[in-house]
């Protein structure tokens, strides 16, 4: 845990065409009560802030797991590039700043340090040549477009040999099929995370195996026998859950070879949580990026829970974690949560954000989603939880997530 006083950070996923996540984009802000203007005009203070903990701090491993770090490059930061010793950083250059060929030798300068060059929020025109040249990564804003067909003519205006195309605030898998048919090589979006919903249609065979899994591991009345004996009856579980379990990151005193011994040593409660998570793992139809995401949002529900008063932790797990369950299953949420007979608590936190289980599954979404100045921060103050405290337990959640999918595979 880091002792510093930290600012709210978010990364984003940046996918290639295949769904492998291939970097992140690292947001920031540094006050979570400024305004929108107030926000803007210091934006040199939001990407110092960014670059300070993300490399200093926490340790840009920490955060991109080794992928690149797209960081907002305001006027300031193009005119003075921070020393980071890092060679896996974009910067991106904002969309207000202008192309000129001043500009143009700033941006030399960047390449010649080992940056690579993105420009932001591309909406249009004909970028100098003298600046497409040294140009990586245009990053096109699909919401800030007037249509989604516009997208072919920028990127008809401004081709080169190298270049890559990057769509941004892609929501939907028919924005992402356009863009990868268009050319487009990465792409920034919830995409991945929303079902394709399968209304009248045959749940696959496989699909319907991981259900059956999830409603006995989520009964509340199930016996520890007969969860041991379900978990044991998938080998590809059992032999995760021994990995996990004897890996170096819960440091057991010694090795444990059978689930009931693991039951003993991990609790009932966090052997439903892991067994969940990795019978989700088993739908290997679905990008990494999405169990990424789930487990994220599962760790960081845990690390909240801890703060958050009278809220069980495992409890807070699987929340986080079956908030994307619908992504998984292409499933709507409503029906998944009476095929499973999920505890009420959890359906309703999970179909309406209701009770304390919603509002802090409200709270994670909009932390992934940088939308800090939606947030009822006073009322989160009131329950103890600090714009300090919950950075910190983004931060744990981010490594916490690395571990539990670091030791599965």
């Amino acid at each position: 845990m880091i002792d510093s006083q930290v600012p709210l950070l978010a990364r984003q996923p940046i996918l290639d065409k295949h769904q492998k996540t291939v970097g992140y984009e690292l947001l920031s802000r540094p006050v979570p009560n400024a305004t929108p203007d107030w926000q803007d005009s210091h934006g040199d203070q939001a990407t110092s802030e960014v670059i300070i903990n993300a490399f200093n701090d926490l340790g840009i491993e920490n955060v991109t797991g080794g992928l690149p770090a797209f960081v907002n490059f305001t006027q300031y930061w193009l005119e003075n590039p921070p020393i980071l010793g890092c060679k896996y950083v974009v910067a991106e250059l904002l969309e207000h700043l202008e192309l000129t060929d001043t500009q143009a030798d700033h941006i030399r300068n960047l390449r010649e340090q080992g940056f690579q060059i993105a420009l932001d929020d591309f909406t249009g025109g004909t970028i100098p040549a003298a600046i497409l040249e040294l140009v990586d990564i245009i990053k096109v804003d699909l919401m800030a477009l007037d249509n989604i067909e516009q997208l072919r003519d920028i990127m008809a205006a401004n081709q080169r040999p190298g270049l890559k195309w990057l769509a941004e605030k892609v929501e939907t898998r028919e924005e992402f099929e356009f863009c990868t048919q268009s050319g487009c090589d990465l792409f920034q979006g919830f995409f991945f995370a929303k079902p394709d919903v399968m209304y009248g249609k045959k749940i696959p065979d496989n699909k319907l195996t991981v259900l059956k899994l999830l409603r006995v591991l989520n009964n509340p009345d199930s016996e520890v026998d007969e969860l041991t004996r379900v978990i044991q009856a998938d080998p590809q579980i059992s032999s995760r859950i021994l990995q996990m379990v004897n890996a170096p990151a819960f440091a057991p005193a010694s090795e444990i070879t059978s689930i009931t011994r693991a039951v003993m040593t991990m609790g009932l409660d966090r052997l439903k949580s892991w067994s969940n998570m990795l019978a989700l793992g088993q739908l290997d139809d679905k990008p990494v990026a999405l169990q990424e995401q789930a487990v994220t949002r599962a760790c960081l529900a845990r690390q909240l829970a801890e703060l958050w008063p009278d809220m069980d932790k495992e409890t807070a797990f699987t929340v986080g974690l079956f908030s994307l369950l619908d992504a998984f299953v292409d499933v709507p949420l409503k029906v998944l949560c009476e095929k499973l007979h999920l505890p009420a608590m959890i359906s309703e936190a999970l179909l309406n954000n209701s009770g304390e289980l919603g509002e802090m599954l409200n709270v994670i979404t909009r932390l992934e989603q940088a939308d800090w100045s939606s947030l009822d921060w006073a009322a989160l103050e009131q329950r103890g939880l600090s714009s300090q405290e919950v950075s910190l337990a983004y931060y744990d959640a981010l490594i916490d997530a690395r571990d539990l999918i670091s030791s599965q595979q």
